[in-house]
């Protein structure tokens, strides 16, 4: 009996492991390999097992929206929207709190670190989003993606600026690999993106997954800003971040306006399929965050006993 099954009939759903959550992922990257990496793609033989882990998960991640009312038309989908923008705004405001006004060095480097695992690929993601769309919708992705090319300059591309950003908080904070422990949800935070944007069944939820988190993003970046200050960061450690704090209020705007809505609009059939990819990007982030914290945690408790 598969997941979808179990979930029909009531049995009990089980969330991934940490061990399938490392598959998928490397199963991804492999699927978006660069060209010289041909040879290491995946063949037909391994997506079945893939798809049983895909199956599980997503049984588990509807098993947690239980029943829902969703809304029939653009007008409900707005406003059923914007209430959990600001349910979500509320229930991270916390950890973001701390972040900015409490966090040391190296917690706000192991931080970033694990925001490295969805903002490595992300150009990625934005480019397979715009497959088969048309018209102004595809020039809303378009824009975006050329944003995050740096609008032609290799040297503001954002995955480049991200990268050096990162690294360079690291050297400073001291954070060695061997003290960063990837949790199983900071893995589901950046998979969810990867197998939504290569499951073509999951396009719709793609889109909505997109528009929550770009649309939140400015509040992150915002504390995140304010934590690199604090600690006394150099620019070019701060510039990245700073900047997504317009660009990505941008983004989400467009995402909104011009992508979610017209679909809502033309398509009110597929509003369910948006409205599970919010909620489930909101069940996800929320578990990274709270997996972030506990590591936080973990990190003060080490420096304890170290004293």
């Amino acid at each position: 009996m598969n997941a979808r099954q179990q979930l029909a009939t009531g049995i009990d759903v089980f969330d991934t492991t940490l061990e399938e959550q490392k598959t998928l992922n490397s199963f991804y990257l492999r699927e978006i390999g660069q060209p010289a990496n041909y040879r290491e793609s995946p063949g037909l033989s391994e997506y079945f097992f893939i798809e049983e882990i895909e199956d599980r998960w997503n049984a588990y991640e509807a098993s947690r929206l239980g029943e829902q009312e969703y809304p029939t038309n653009a007008e409900d989908f707005q406003r059923w929207y914007n209430k959990l923008h600001r349910a979500h705004r509320k229930i991270v405001a916390p950890f973001f709190t701390r972040l900015a006004e409490r966090s040391t060095l190296e917690e706000l480097s192991f931080y970033i670190a694990m925001e490295n695992e969805v903002d490595g690929r992300f150009d990625d993601v934005i480019s397979l989003a715009q497959l088969g769309m048309t018209g102004d919708m595809k020039l809303a992705l378009a824009e975006n993606y050329w944003d995050e090319m740096g609008m032609g300059s290799l040297e503001e591309m954002h995955t480049v600026l991200f990268t050096a950003s990162a690294e360079k908080l690291r050297k400073i904070a001291g954070l060695t690999s061997e003290k960063i422990q990837v949790p199983a949800a900071a893995l589901k935070n950046g998979n969810l993106l990867l197998m939504y944007a290569l499951r073509r069944k999951y396009h719709p939820r793609l889109l909505g997954t997109l528009a929550i988190l770009e649309h939140t993003a400015p509040y992150r970046f915002a504390k995140t800003v304010h934590a690199m200050r604090r600690l006394g960061m150099p620019e070019d450690v701060i510039y990245y971040h700073d900047m997504h704090i317009q660009v990505d209020a941008n983004h989400g705007k467009q995402l909104i306006e011009r992508v979610l809505m017209t679909l809502a609009k033309d398509n009110p059939e597929i509003i369910p399929e948006l409205c599970i990819g919010c909620l489930v990007r909101y069940n996800v982030a929320v578990d990274y965050y709270h997996s972030v914290e506990a590591e936080m945690d973990k990190i003060i408790s080490q420096k304890e006993k170290e004293y």
